[in-house]
């Protein structure tokens, strides 16, 4: 549900299993809402527009992207890319011009194992839009927002968590969450639809700082493990990979090259609860000196997966 035009009723964004978007509009009222037959949403510039088409398996939200005031699409599908139509009208008369693809570490946003769910919230309450979305393995993926409000990109993902275990449902049940105040008292939660017809809800530790929508050690669910930003980046001859780890357990932190060989294991055993820094000098396996380039620095806790780029100088 949306509230699409200016006469302020529920209207309804669907995505389509040809990868079209239609909004209904409501001809009713908000209390006893009832549509019209639909409208294919258009993007392009005025007299070459052409139906919005993401491939294949839409799963729209509405969403103000940019920050400008105005209502976005962000839209997830069958090729596991975020897909964002920014709206360069009204947000009472949206005019969608382009169509751009969120960034992860530089490159597209490829959600695992497809089938991207996405819904955009400042889960960490940085001031700054998070993406949490679901796929094809019934996983719930946090991306957090590694740049700005305006200009959302990421860097990394992590496999979400309710009560030490990873959000994992059964089978390939194409999850999708919505975050919400299940309880009215300002916890973060989260349900999740999927194709076993059920609403999986995950609801927020209740404590006395309930209110800040943030239970005590994070919000619920949490990740399993979080791979925080490396600093210096760029760097030489040294960097500090922080990590975190909501509950003890076996971590494999590995840097990776562009080619996807493994250079060097930095972590490989038991890890405490807590935050944890690893340094990292620019160096493989046997202490050998590696060339100035871009490296991946990989964190694996069970099934939670942290990546994040290194920028190596010489």
């Amino acid at each position: 549900m949306t509230r699409w035009d200016a006469d302020e009723r529920k209207d309804l964004l669907v995505g389509l299993s040809n990868g079209q978007l239609k909004i209904y509009l409501n001809v009713a009222t908000d209390e006893g809402p009832a549509f019209d037959g639909g409208t294919l949403l258009q993007v392009g510039e005025p007299g070459s527009k052409v139906n919005i088409d993401v491939g294949s398996r839409a799963c729209p939200t509405v969403v103000d992207w940019n920050s400008d005031g105005k209502k976005d699409i962000v839209a997830g599908a069958l090729d596991g890319k975020i897909h964002v139509f920014l709206n360069e009208g009204t947000d009472t008369l949206p005019d969608f011009r382009v169509q751009v693809l969120a960034q992860n570490d530089g490159g597209d946003l490829l959600v695992p194992s497809a089938r991207s769910s996405p819904h955009v919230v400042d889960l960490d309450h940085d001031g700054k839009k998070d993406l949490l979305t679901g796929n094809t393995n019934g996983q719930l993926i946090l991306y957090t927002n590694a740049a700005s409000d305006t200009a959302p990109a990421f860097s990394g993902h992590v496999a979400m968590m309710a009560d030490t275990v990873v959000i994992d449902l059964a089978g390939t049940p194409r999850s999708r969450p919505f975050v919400c105040d299940w309880t009215g008292r300002g916890c973060v939660g989260v349900i999740i639809g999927a194709s076993d017809g059920l609403i999986h809800l995950y609801q927020g530790t209740e404590h006395e700082d309930c209110s800040t929508g943030i239970a005590e050690g994070g919000p619920a669910p949490r990740p399993a493990a979080e791979l925080l930003v490396a600093y210096p980046n760029p760097f030489a001859p040294r960097t500090a990979v922080p990590f975190i780890m909501s509950g003890g357990g076996h971590a494999r932190l590995a840097v990776y090259d562009l080619a996807g060989r493994e250079v060097t294991v930095l972590v490989d055993g038991w890890v405490d609860p807590g935050e944890h820094e690893v340094v990292w000098r620019g160096v493989g396996d046997r202490g050998r000196r590696l060339p100035a380039g871009v490296y991946f620095a990989r964190l694996t806790v069970g099934k939670a997966l942290g990546v994040q780029k290194l920028v190596l100088l010489r």
